[in-house]
């Protein structure tokens, strides 16, 4: 067992209109992801936010995350911001063009 062992994320149970869900933390290896340019084009920010969900997921398929309704898809990112304890100016855009 390594020193960091410890400290290791584990996943958070949420529900979602009745059904559980296990979110899992991201790692320091994901951080590439986020460590983009601010000014992302609508079709980069919407790769990085399912790249992000599949992470979170892991067992969500591709096509579950491409037709997840945009409601469900904002609950999941703000919970996921909630577990790895940092806010998305970006999901704050996308809430904004949803109203």
């Amino acid at each position: 067992m390594g020193a960091l062992n410890k400290f290791l994320g584990k996943p958070k149970e949420i529900d979602l209109e009745g059904e559980k869900i296990q979110l899992h933390p991201l790692k320091v290896k994901d951080m590439s992801l986020f460590s983009k340019k601010d000014d992302l084009s609508q079709e980069e920010s919407a790769d990085m936010s399912k790249k992000i969900l599949q992470l979170s997921i892991p067992d969500a398929t591709t096509e579950e995350i491409e037709n997840l309704p945009m409601d469900k898809f904002v609950v999941l990112m703000e919970e996921i911001n909630k577990l790895n304890g940092f806010t998305d100016e970006r999901l704050d855009k996308i809430k904004q063009r949803i109203k």
